[in-house]
């Protein structure tokens, strides 16, 4: 019962720590004829503030190398839903893949390194080191201009969602079929950090209980 508190706890802990709250959620980089309207959209809790903190970079497969970086500052805000919001920019000159890819960092800690066509290793930037992830789908030179990739689906957090093709993109705003859940109150957020800690501290008293009252062990020195 003891251990099972304990265990309950951290999972709690961890759970709320890994929680990726902060992602790309819609992009354009190809289509037919000259490339148009090429856009990242990032999803941001509406409370954050340190957008100077975050950034963008374009990664080129070919060599892993970066080719483009912008802070979440020089994005522009759209419209709000519940408790994010979300930040767009015209990025012209988006590679075209096979494959390409992108990172989101805040202040070098990776949020996201993700790609389109294949994946491949970063040798530099951000992401240096790390293997990206492709995400399943992909434009071409035949793909209509002002179509998008993004998410869609409902819940709280980017592993909630999963990558769709939409015909008309919504750079700025949330995506078709994307509903959000409530952010958890501050009071909620504190009672699983709680519950870590009281798990912790009785594991650690019950430990120490146990010892102190085991009876010591016989000795094994044998009289000469």
């Amino acid at each position: 019962m003891k251990r099972s508190i304990y265990y309950y706890g951290i999972l709690c802990l961890a759970i709320s720590a890994n929680a990726q709250l902060l992602w790309v959620n819609e992009f354009h980089y190809d289509n037919a004829g000259a490339d148009t309207g090429e856009f990242f959209e990032i999803a941001v809790p509406a409370s954050f503030t340190d957008f100077a903190s975050v950034s963008l970079s374009l990664y080129r497969g070919e060599d892993g190398t970066v080719y483009g970086t912008h802070k979440l500052s020089t994005f522009s805000l759209g419209s709000t839903l519940g408790d994010y919001s979300f930040y767009s920019k015209e990025i012209s000159g988006v590679q075209n893949g096979a494959p390409d890819g992108f990172s989101l960092d805040q202040s070098g800690s990776i949020f996201q390194f993700l790609s389109y066509e294949g994946s491949f290793s970063a040798t530099a930037g951000p992401a240096i080191g790390l293997s990206s992830t492709d995400i399943g789908l992909s434009q071409s030179g035949s793909t209509g201009a002002g179509s998008s990739l993004g998410m869609a689906g409902s819940g709280l957090e980017f592993s909630d969602f999963s990558w769709t093709f939409f015909s008309n993109a919504s750079p700025g705003s949330s995506n078709s079929g994307q509903t959000f859940s409530a952010m958890p109150e501050p009071r909620e957020t504190f009672l699983i950090a709680a519950l870590g800690l009281i798990g912790f501290v009785l594991h650690r008293h019950y430990s120490k209980r146990n010892l102190a009252l085991s009876p010591p062990l016989p000795s094994r020195n044998k009289c000469l």
